[in-house]
């Protein structure tokens, strides 16, 4: 898998006429508690097992399509992996909750498949990074190593800063509600803004923004009961001893102006703390990149 490792460096090209790859949609993951996720599986045209990355994703697992190209192209079985309750994947999307053990029980399925060799890892970035800590919380036997990139902590940079909510909580929440991506409403910063000034000119409470923005679906208001970082968000991150157990590479990819990099970083202190067996295998890359461009950095 360290070949994985290092191509997780590179950027992939604009996507290309697929060659001498193997598509299918569909793939149905079971979980533990019988809900079944869905994947869309690239591998090479081989008879020969192969190493598997994947990618659990709340963002459709349609939106990493490049990337899976480029890796199932240079020889890896790709799996892009809708997260519970978004795309095509069963349960219900409850955001950090239930990742950790997802994200365990599709190491072992994946390792178990014909035409994987049993070695798997993780790539993704912002909130698939954030999934790739939560199994190692997990410790499944198959997973090698993890390559997070621009990695949201739960409790420490999202969705709050330093105990301060932003305005953004509600608009990232409105882009994953329901089952697909609503990324031209999000994108939508005329609508974003009129929305946040109408809570400042009325004076309105911070508590009041998903009525104002019109989407009272999602858990806005649970977070908001949990202003620090309490037992709430302590099940979404390492325990001290979770760190000490690390025993695979890790490579860390950030930016200086990636607004999750107070996560990013707060894993790695973490872990260059701890009694990990593992911690000069703790690779990390800062560059000069926002959040996108983190995860995606262009040559130019």
């Amino acid at each position: 898998m360290w070949h994985a490792f290092k191509l997780a460096e590179s950027t992939p090209q604009p996507s290309e006429a697929p060659r001498n790859v193997d598509f299918r949609w569909g793939v149905k993951i079971p979980m533990r508690d019988g809900a079944h996720l869905n994947a869309t599986l690239y591998r090479p045209k081989s008879t020969e097992p192969t190493p598997v990355i994947f990618t659990l994703t709340p963002y459709i697992s349609d939106s990493y399509h490049a990337r899976a190209l480029y890796f199932s192209q240079h020889g890896y079985a790709f799996v892009l992996v809708d997260c519970r309750g978004r795309g095509n994947s069963e349960g219900e999307f409850e955001p950090f909750v239930n990742e950790g053990r997802d994200a365990y029980d599709t190491v072992e399925w994946l390792a178990a498949q014909v035409w994987s060799d049993g070695s798997i890892t993780m790539w993704g970035g912002s909130y698939a990074g954030f999934d790739q800590w939560m199994a190692l919380k997990e410790f499944p036997p198959h997973l090698k190593t993890i390559v997070p990139a621009a990695s949201a902590h739960a409790g420490v940079d999202f969705p709050f800063f330093k105990n301060i909510f932003y305005s953004y909580v509600m608009q990232w929440l409105t882009f994953t509600s329901g089952v697909t991506g609503n990324a031209n409403l999000f994108d939508e910063q005329a609508f974003w803004i009129e929305k946040t000034s109408e809570l400042f000119v009325n004076h309105r409470p911070f508590n009041e923004l998903d009525q104002i923005v019109g989407n009272a679906t999602t858990h806005f208001q649970t977070w908001l009961q949990h202003p620090l970082q309490d037992a709430y968000w302590d099940r979404m991150a390492l325990a001290p001893a979770e760190y000490d157990a690390i025993n695979m590479p890790i490579l860390t990819i950030t930016g200086h102006y990636d607004g999750d990099q107070p996560g990013a970083l707060h894993y790695y202190r973490q872990h260059m703390r701890s009694a990990s067996p593992a911690r000069d295998q703790h690779y990390l890359i800062i560059g000069p990149w926002d959040h996108p461009g983190t995860r995606t950095p262009n040559k130019e």
